[in-house]
């Protein structure tokens, strides 16, 4: 959701505001932002939790399924990533729900999601991505030797 909120607010391959977008237009863009960051806030340490308590509970052994060992490696290696970006989007999620904030400090916000990390979150959902073709394909499975 935030990929496509950045392609609204935003000039295409640039950091500058559309020009020919409405005020208003604008502000719901910034609520659907802080509504879904409200959102990602739960489910995301729902998801680390499973996630560990899975790697914890499994019979499965990193050793000989290094498709385990890789998607377990690629979800948690972001996890603070994943934090920063929560700090930011909590200052988004602020001005929507507490007071009347002028769209300034809601762009300058914005970029500041934006611009995080030079691009590391973007990395993070690519390996997000990945993921499931590795649970599916399962690379680097050792042979059970009977």
């Amino acid at each position: 959701m935030f990929n496509v909120t950045t392609g609204t607010l935003l000039e295409f391959g640039t950091l500058t505001f559309n020009a020919n977008l409405d005020p208003v237009q604008e502000r719901a863009a910034y609520a659907a932002i802080a509504k879904y960051s409200v959102y990602s806030f739960a489910a995301y340490p729902i998801a680390v939790i499973s996630a560990l308590g899975f790697l914890k509970t499994t019979r499965r052994s990193l050793k000989n399924d290094g498709w385990l060992m890789m998607s377990a490696v690629l979800f948690l290696i972001f996890i603070p990533v994943e934090l920063y970006c929560m700090w930011l989007d909590w200052k988004i999620v602020g001005l929507q729900y507490w007071g009347e904030w002028p769209i300034e400090e809601f762009r300058k916000a914005f970029i500041a999601r934006v611009t995080a990390l030079a691009g590391l979150p973007f990395i993070a959902q690519i390996c997000y991505l990945t993921i499931p073709f590795i649970i599916i394909f399962k690379p680097l499975q050792r042979q059970q030797h009977q």
